[in-house]
Protein backbone atom coordinates (compact mmCIF):
# COMPACT_ATOMS: atom_id res chain seq x y z
CA UNK A 1 0.00 0.00 0.00
CA UNK A 2 2.80 2.40 0.89
CA UNK A 3 4.64 1.48 -2.29
CA UNK A 4 1.57 2.06 -4.45
CA UNK A 5 0.91 5.44 -2.81
CA UNK A 6 4.47 6.47 -3.55
CA UNK A 7 4.44 5.41 -7.18
CA UNK A 8 0.89 6.52 -8.03
CA UNK A 9 -0.76 8.89 -5.61
CA UNK A 10 2.28 10.90 -4.56
CA UNK A 11 4.27 10.75 -7.80
CA UNK A 12 5.64 14.15 -8.91
CA UNK A 13 4.47 15.83 -5.70
CA UNK A 14 6.32 17.47 -2.82
CA UNK A 15 4.81 15.12 -0.21
CA UNK A 16 8.26 13.86 0.97
CA UNK A 17 9.35 17.48 1.49
CA UNK A 18 6.13 18.21 3.40
CA UNK A 19 6.67 15.18 5.63
CA UNK A 20 10.22 16.24 6.36
CA UNK A 21 9.30 19.88 7.05
CA UNK A 22 6.39 18.88 9.31
CA UNK A 23 8.65 16.75 11.48
CA UNK A 24 11.19 19.59 11.74
CA UNK A 25 8.42 21.99 12.78
CA UNK A 26 7.27 19.57 15.48
CA UNK A 27 10.85 19.35 16.75
CA UNK A 28 10.98 23.15 16.86
CA UNK A 29 7.67 23.21 18.75
CA UNK A 30 9.13 20.92 21.41
CA UNK A 31 12.21 23.10 21.83
CA UNK A 32 14.54 20.52 20.32
CA UNK A 33 15.74 22.91 17.58
CA UNK A 34 16.77 26.52 18.13
CA UNK A 35 18.40 27.42 14.78
CA UNK A 36 21.29 29.25 16.46
CA UNK A 37 24.15 27.11 15.18
CA UNK A 38 23.85 25.19 11.93
CA UNK A 39 26.29 22.66 10.48
CA UNK A 40 26.30 21.87 6.75
CA UNK A 41 28.15 19.44 4.52
CA UNK A 42 27.53 17.08 1.63
CA UNK A 43 28.03 13.38 1.03
CA UNK A 44 27.99 11.34 -2.16
CA UNK A 45 25.50 8.60 -3.01
CA UNK A 46 26.39 6.12 -5.73
CA UNK A 47 23.89 6.52 -8.54
CA UNK A 48 22.02 3.48 -9.82
CA UNK A 49 24.07 3.62 -13.03
CA UNK A 50 27.04 1.91 -14.64
CA UNK A 51 30.05 4.25 -14.67
CA UNK A 52 31.22 2.79 -17.98
CA UNK A 53 28.01 3.57 -19.86
CA UNK A 54 28.05 7.23 -20.78
CA UNK A 55 28.21 9.70 -23.62
CA UNK A 56 30.11 12.95 -23.93
CA UNK A 57 27.78 15.93 -24.31
CA UNK A 58 28.13 19.71 -24.48
CA UNK A 59 26.22 21.68 -21.86
CA UNK A 60 25.76 25.41 -21.43
CA UNK A 61 27.59 26.86 -18.43
CA UNK A 62 25.48 28.95 -16.07
CA UNK A 63 27.31 32.05 -14.81
CA UNK A 64 27.59 32.56 -11.06
CA UNK A 65 24.89 34.80 -9.61
CA UNK A 66 27.40 37.11 -7.92
CA UNK A 67 29.38 38.06 -11.05
CA UNK A 68 27.72 41.47 -11.35
CA UNK A 69 28.64 42.31 -7.75
CA UNK A 70 32.17 41.07 -8.39
CA UNK A 71 32.51 43.33 -11.46
CA UNK A 72 31.40 46.29 -9.34
CA UNK A 73 33.90 45.38 -6.60
CA UNK A 74 36.72 45.13 -9.17
CA UNK A 75 35.83 48.52 -10.67
CA UNK A 76 35.75 50.14 -7.21
CA UNK A 77 39.07 48.53 -6.24
CA UNK A 78 40.80 49.73 -9.39
CA UNK A 79 39.46 53.24 -8.80
CA UNK A 80 40.81 53.26 -5.22
CA UNK A 81 44.23 52.23 -6.53
CA UNK A 82 44.20 54.83 -9.29
CA UNK A 83 43.87 52.33 -12.13
CA UNK A 84 41.86 52.88 -15.28
CA UNK A 85 38.54 51.05 -15.57
CA UNK A 86 38.64 47.77 -17.43
CA UNK A 87 37.15 47.73 -20.88
CA UNK A 88 33.67 46.28 -21.13
CA UNK A 89 33.72 42.59 -21.81
CA UNK A 90 32.74 41.53 -25.29
CA UNK A 91 29.73 39.33 -24.77
CA UNK A 92 30.14 36.04 -26.64
CA UNK A 93 27.52 35.40 -29.32
CA UNK A 94 26.54 32.23 -27.45
CA UNK A 95 26.90 31.22 -23.77
CA UNK A 96 30.07 29.23 -23.01
CA UNK A 97 29.79 25.46 -22.99
CA UNK A 98 31.78 22.57 -21.58
CA UNK A 99 32.05 18.87 -22.33
CA UNK A 100 30.91 16.44 -19.62
CA UNK A 101 30.19 12.75 -19.22
CA UNK A 102 26.47 11.98 -19.10
CA UNK A 103 25.20 8.61 -17.93
CA UNK A 104 23.01 6.80 -20.44
CA UNK A 105 21.35 4.97 -17.53
CA UNK A 106 20.60 7.93 -15.26
CA UNK A 107 21.25 11.18 -17.15
CA UNK A 108 20.35 13.31 -14.11
CA UNK A 109 23.29 12.01 -12.09
CA UNK A 110 26.70 13.64 -12.36
CA UNK A 111 30.17 12.22 -12.98
CA UNK A 112 32.24 12.89 -9.87
CA UNK A 113 36.00 13.17 -10.10
CA UNK A 114 37.52 14.47 -6.84
CA UNK A 115 40.75 13.78 -5.02
CA UNK A 116 40.24 11.07 -2.43
CA UNK A 117 36.76 10.22 -3.73
CA UNK A 118 35.59 7.35 -5.97
CA UNK A 119 35.08 8.08 -9.64
CA UNK A 120 31.74 7.45 -11.24
CA UNK A 121 28.18 8.70 -11.40
CA UNK A 122 26.90 10.04 -8.09
CA UNK A 123 24.40 12.33 -6.44
CA UNK A 124 25.26 14.70 -3.60
CA UNK A 125 23.13 15.00 -0.48
CA UNK A 126 23.66 18.53 0.88
CA UNK A 127 22.52 18.44 4.49
CA UNK A 128 22.19 20.90 7.37
CA UNK A 129 21.75 19.91 11.02
CA UNK A 130 20.95 22.01 14.06
CA UNK A 131 23.66 22.15 16.70
CA UNK A 132 21.34 21.81 19.70
CA UNK A 133 20.25 18.18 19.26
CA UNK A 134 21.54 17.21 15.82
CA UNK A 135 18.09 17.42 14.19
CA UNK A 136 18.35 17.56 10.38
CA UNK A 137 16.82 20.83 9.15
CA UNK A 138 17.50 20.74 5.41
CA UNK A 139 18.15 18.19 2.67
CA UNK A 140 18.98 19.15 -0.91
CA UNK A 141 20.08 16.77 -3.67
CA UNK A 142 22.23 17.73 -6.66
CA UNK A 143 24.18 15.78 -9.30
CA UNK A 144 27.60 14.61 -8.19
CA UNK A 145 29.47 17.14 -10.35
CA UNK A 146 28.01 20.20 -8.56
CA UNK A 147 30.33 22.15 -6.27
CA UNK A 148 29.35 22.11 -2.60
CA UNK A 149 29.37 25.90 -2.36
CA UNK A 150 26.92 26.51 -5.23
CA UNK A 151 23.63 25.81 -3.38
CA UNK A 152 24.81 26.69 0.14
CA UNK A 153 23.70 30.30 0.61
CA UNK A 154 20.36 29.71 -1.09
CA UNK A 155 19.61 26.69 1.13
CA UNK A 156 20.60 28.64 4.24
CA UNK A 157 18.21 31.46 3.33
CA UNK A 158 15.43 28.95 2.62
CA UNK A 159 15.77 27.55 6.15
CA UNK A 160 15.74 31.01 7.69
CA UNK A 161 12.59 31.95 5.78
CA UNK A 162 10.84 28.61 6.27
CA UNK A 163 11.51 28.02 9.98
CA UNK A 164 12.27 31.53 11.21
CA UNK A 165 15.78 30.66 12.37
CA UNK A 166 17.91 33.39 13.96
CA UNK A 167 21.27 31.94 12.93
CA UNK A 168 24.25 33.18 14.91
CA UNK A 169 27.00 30.89 13.62
CA UNK A 170 27.65 28.08 11.15
CA UNK A 171 30.20 25.28 11.08
CA UNK A 172 31.64 24.32 7.70
CA UNK A 173 34.58 22.40 6.32
CA UNK A 174 37.36 23.91 4.22
CA UNK A 175 35.48 23.30 0.97
CA UNK A 176 33.15 26.19 1.80
CA UNK A 177 35.97 28.59 2.60
CA UNK A 178 35.68 30.74 -0.52
CA UNK A 179 35.50 34.51 -0.74
CA UNK A 180 31.88 34.80 -1.84
CA UNK A 181 30.52 32.48 0.87
CA UNK A 182 32.43 34.41 3.54
CA UNK A 183 31.13 37.71 2.16
CA UNK A 184 27.51 36.53 2.06
CA UNK A 185 27.70 35.22 5.63
CA UNK A 186 29.24 38.47 6.84
CA UNK A 187 26.44 40.48 5.24
CA UNK A 188 23.91 38.19 6.92
CA UNK A 189 25.70 38.87 10.24
CA UNK A 190 26.49 35.19 10.73
CA UNK A 191 29.80 34.05 12.19
CA UNK A 192 31.47 31.15 10.38
CA UNK A 193 33.85 28.57 11.83
CA UNK A 194 35.53 27.04 8.79
CA UNK A 195 38.36 24.77 7.91
CA UNK A 196 41.37 26.45 6.33
CA UNK A 197 43.48 25.46 3.36
CA UNK A 198 46.96 26.85 2.93
CA UNK A 199 46.67 26.87 -0.83
CA UNK A 200 48.60 25.13 -3.57
CA UNK A 201 52.35 25.47 -3.87
CA UNK A 202 55.27 23.38 -5.04
CA UNK A 203 56.70 20.93 -2.55
CA UNK A 204 59.40 22.61 -0.50
CA UNK A 205 58.41 26.12 -1.63
CA UNK A 206 56.95 28.89 0.48
CA UNK A 207 53.18 29.12 0.41
CA UNK A 208 51.13 32.27 0.68
CA UNK A 209 50.71 31.72 4.41
CA UNK A 210 54.39 32.59 4.87
CA UNK A 211 53.69 36.17 3.75
CA UNK A 212 51.97 38.60 6.11
CA UNK A 213 49.45 41.07 4.71
CA UNK A 214 49.58 44.61 6.15
CA UNK A 215 46.20 46.15 5.49
CA UNK A 216 47.18 49.74 6.36
CA UNK A 217 49.93 49.73 3.74
CA UNK A 218 48.22 47.33 1.32
CA UNK A 219 51.36 45.24 0.96
CA UNK A 220 52.58 41.73 1.69
CA UNK A 221 55.84 41.26 3.55
CA UNK A 222 58.03 38.21 3.04
CA UNK A 223 60.11 36.33 5.69
CA UNK A 224 63.14 38.40 4.58
CA UNK A 225 61.26 41.66 5.28
CA UNK A 226 60.85 42.54 1.63
CA UNK A 227 57.61 44.14 0.39
CA UNK A 228 55.30 42.81 -2.30
CA UNK A 229 53.45 45.88 -3.57
CA UNK A 230 50.17 46.24 -5.42
CA UNK A 231 50.37 45.93 -9.20
CA UNK A 232 46.84 45.64 -10.60
CA UNK A 233 43.37 44.13 -10.11
CA UNK A 234 42.22 41.62 -12.72
CA UNK A 235 38.77 40.98 -14.07
CA UNK A 236 38.60 37.73 -12.11
CA UNK A 237 38.60 39.70 -8.86
CA UNK A 238 42.20 39.14 -7.79
CA UNK A 239 44.74 41.82 -6.93
CA UNK A 240 48.31 41.10 -7.92
CA UNK A 241 51.22 41.91 -5.60
CA UNK A 242 54.84 41.68 -6.65
CA UNK A 243 58.34 42.58 -5.53
CA UNK A 244 59.31 45.73 -7.44
CA UNK A 245 63.03 45.82 -6.65
CA UNK A 246 65.86 43.38 -7.39
CA UNK A 247 66.18 41.90 -3.91
CA UNK A 248 64.80 38.52 -5.00
CA UNK A 249 67.94 37.94 -7.09
CA UNK A 250 70.21 37.99 -4.05
CA UNK A 251 67.75 36.62 -1.50
CA UNK A 252 69.28 33.84 0.66
CA UNK A 253 65.93 32.00 0.62
CA UNK A 254 65.42 32.24 -3.12
CA UNK A 255 65.54 28.46 -3.54
CA UNK A 256 62.80 28.00 -0.94
CA UNK A 257 60.59 30.74 -2.36
CA UNK A 258 60.88 30.86 -6.16
CA UNK A 259 60.74 28.24 -8.88
CA UNK A 260 63.52 27.98 -11.45
CA UNK A 261 61.55 30.10 -13.95
CA UNK A 262 60.53 32.86 -11.54
CA UNK A 263 62.49 36.09 -11.40
CA UNK A 264 60.61 37.69 -8.51
CA UNK A 265 57.90 36.71 -6.10
CA UNK A 266 54.27 37.59 -6.78
CA UNK A 267 51.04 36.80 -4.93
CA UNK A 268 47.33 37.25 -5.54
CA UNK A 269 44.64 38.45 -3.14
CA UNK A 270 40.90 38.45 -3.81
CA UNK A 271 39.03 41.74 -3.45
CA UNK A 272 36.75 39.94 -0.95
CA UNK A 273 39.54 38.16 0.89
CA UNK A 274 39.08 40.36 3.96
CA UNK A 275 35.87 38.41 4.62
CA UNK A 276 37.87 35.18 4.62
CA UNK A 277 40.21 36.79 7.15
CA UNK A 278 37.21 37.61 9.37
CA UNK A 279 36.05 33.97 9.26
CA UNK A 280 39.58 32.77 9.97
CA UNK A 281 39.87 35.10 12.97
CA UNK A 282 36.54 33.86 14.37
CA UNK A 283 37.54 30.22 13.87
CA UNK A 284 40.62 30.85 16.02
CA UNK A 285 38.55 32.14 18.96
CA UNK A 286 37.43 29.78 21.75
CA UNK A 287 33.86 29.86 20.44
CA UNK A 288 34.99 29.23 16.87
CA UNK A 289 37.17 26.29 17.90
CA UNK A 290 34.27 24.78 19.83
CA UNK A 291 31.87 25.17 16.89
CA UNK A 292 34.29 23.70 14.36
CA UNK A 293 35.21 20.79 16.63
CA UNK A 294 31.54 19.77 16.85
CA UNK A 295 31.27 19.12 13.11
CA UNK A 296 32.26 15.50 13.63
CA UNK A 297 29.56 15.11 16.30
CA UNK A 298 26.81 16.73 14.24
CA UNK A 299 26.64 16.67 10.45
CA UNK A 300 29.36 14.04 9.99
CA UNK A 301 27.70 11.74 12.49
CA UNK A 302 24.34 12.34 10.83
CA UNK A 303 25.74 11.17 7.50
CA UNK A 304 27.39 8.17 9.16
CA UNK A 305 24.04 7.10 10.65
CA UNK A 306 22.36 7.52 7.26
CA UNK A 307 24.85 5.25 5.57
CA UNK A 308 25.38 2.65 8.28
CA UNK A 309 21.80 2.34 9.55
CA UNK A 310 19.61 3.50 6.67
CA UNK A 311 21.40 2.32 3.51
CA UNK A 312 22.05 5.78 2.09
CA UNK A 313 25.31 4.77 0.43
CA UNK A 314 23.44 3.87 -2.76
CA UNK A 315 20.56 5.34 -4.71
CA UNK A 316 17.67 2.87 -4.81
CA UNK A 317 16.02 4.61 -7.76
CA UNK A 318 16.97 6.77 -10.71
CA UNK A 319 16.35 10.43 -11.33
CA UNK A 320 16.94 13.41 -9.08
CA UNK A 321 13.35 13.60 -7.81
CA UNK A 322 13.33 9.98 -6.69
CA UNK A 323 16.78 10.29 -5.09
CA UNK A 324 15.57 13.42 -3.28
CA UNK A 325 12.61 11.40 -2.02
CA UNK A 326 14.98 8.74 -0.66
CA UNK A 327 17.17 11.33 1.07
CA UNK A 328 14.24 13.30 2.52
CA UNK A 329 12.48 10.25 3.93
CA UNK A 330 15.75 8.89 5.31
CA UNK A 331 16.37 12.20 7.06
CA UNK A 332 12.76 12.23 8.31
CA UNK A 333 13.22 8.74 9.78
CA UNK A 334 16.42 9.84 11.49
CA UNK A 335 14.68 12.88 12.94
CA UNK A 336 11.76 10.78 14.24
CA UNK A 337 14.18 8.42 15.98
CA UNK A 338 16.10 11.33 17.43
CA UNK A 339 12.95 13.07 18.65
CA UNK A 340 11.66 9.82 20.18
CA UNK A 341 14.92 9.36 22.03
CA UNK A 342 14.92 12.93 23.34
CA UNK A 343 11.29 12.75 24.47
CA UNK A 344 11.48 9.21 25.88
CA UNK A 345 11.90 10.44 29.45
CA UNK A 346 8.26 11.45 29.68
CA UNK A 347 4.89 11.55 27.98
CA UNK A 348 4.59 14.14 25.21
CA UNK A 349 1.80 15.38 23.02
CA UNK A 350 4.21 14.94 20.10
CA UNK A 351 3.02 11.34 19.68
CA UNK A 352 -0.65 12.29 19.71
CA UNK A 353 -0.31 13.37 16.09
CA UNK A 354 1.47 10.14 15.13
CA UNK A 355 -0.68 7.31 16.56
CA UNK A 356 0.98 4.60 14.48
CA UNK A 357 4.40 5.56 15.80
CA UNK A 358 3.00 6.04 19.28
CA UNK A 359 1.32 2.65 19.74
CA UNK A 360 3.19 0.38 17.33
CA UNK A 361 6.79 1.53 17.09
CA UNK A 362 7.18 3.07 20.54
CA UNK A 363 4.57 1.40 22.85
CA UNK A 364 6.62 2.19 25.95
CA UNK A 365 6.34 5.90 25.21
CA UNK A 366 2.54 5.91 24.92
CA UNK A 367 0.75 7.85 27.60
CA UNK A 368 -1.20 5.90 30.16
Amino acid sequence: MIWQNRTRRYKNTDVPQQIFDNIVRQAIGHGLVDGKRLYSDSTHLKANANKNRYENIEITQTPQSYLKELDEAVAADREVHGKKPLKDKDEPPEPPTKNIKSSTTDPESGFMHRDGKPKGFFYLDHRTVDGKNNIITDVHVTPGNVNDVDPYIERLKIQIDKFGFDVEAVGLDAGYNVANICRELHEMQINAAMGYRRGVQQNGKYGKYKFAYIKEWDVYICPERNYLEYVTTGRDGYREYSVKNERCKSCPRRGECLSAKQVRKSLRRHVWEEYKDICYAFTKTDEGREIYARRKETVERSFADSKELHGLRYCRMRGRNKVSEQCLLTAAAQNIKKIATLLSRGCSSFFSGLPFLRYRLYPKLACA
